[in-house]
């Protein structure tokens, strides 16, 4: 990862072009500017000053790890939060989920308070232990707490949550908190933006 004084450096230099960069979201961190409540920290003082605002493209919960598109680029957040973008979680669930129970977060789920139904989604099952059930999630929706909200009904919980993947971008091997640039072409070839 390059050092940070020279992506600042870069940021100024660099003024005038919208900014994107893909960050590992850590644990306990929100996708918020502040929150007066909190002593959380947010993704944003994870990343370089910018002479523009920052946006995450979507959220991720506090306790949700993984894939996450910061950016300076207002289009782009309307355009990954639109449904236009797959996004990819892996999910360590509560128990033994039988097929049933699979099948149902596959056609779509009512998640209740108000947030009507999570659309059909593609999930495979990775693997079944004695107590819990890994899953990949796909979706393109971005209702809050979609995942953990389908889970709760189907009658499991999560023990842990990352988006694995966004489009065709990947972490790769970038560790949590760490971020590297995405470029105009890569945007465009990984997700059809631009």
């Amino acid at each position: 990862m390059p050092c940070r004084s020279f992506i600042v450096l870069l940021l100024f230099l660099r003024s005038s072009s919208p900014l994107t960069f893909l960050l590992n979201k850590p644990h306990n961190t929100l996708c918020s500017h502040s929150d007066p409540t909190s002593s959380v920290p947010t993704v944003y003082s994870l990343l370089p000053a910018s002479p523009k605002k920052w946006h995450t493209v979507g959220r991720l919960d506090k306790k949700t790890t993984g894939a996450l598109l910061c950016t300076t680029d207002t289009k782009l957040v309307e355009y990954g939060t639109s449904g236009s973008v797959e996004k990819r979680y892996r999910a360590v669930c509560m128990g033994r989920l039988s097929e049933e129970q699979v099948c149902s977060l596959r056609e779509g789920i009512d998640l209740k308070g108000g947030l009507g139904f999570s659309d059909a989604c593609e999930v495979d099952v990775l693997d079944i232990g004695k107590r819990n059930t890994v899953l990949e999630i796909c979706l393109r929706q971005g209702k809050n707490r979609q995942i953990r909200r389908m889970l709760h009904e189907v009658g499991s919980g999560v023990i842990d949550l990352e988006r694995v993947k966004i489009g065709g971008l990947v972490l790769g091997d970038l560790e949590r908190g760490e971020f590297r640039e995405v470029n105009e072409e890569e945007l465009k070839e990984t997700i059809g933006y631009g």
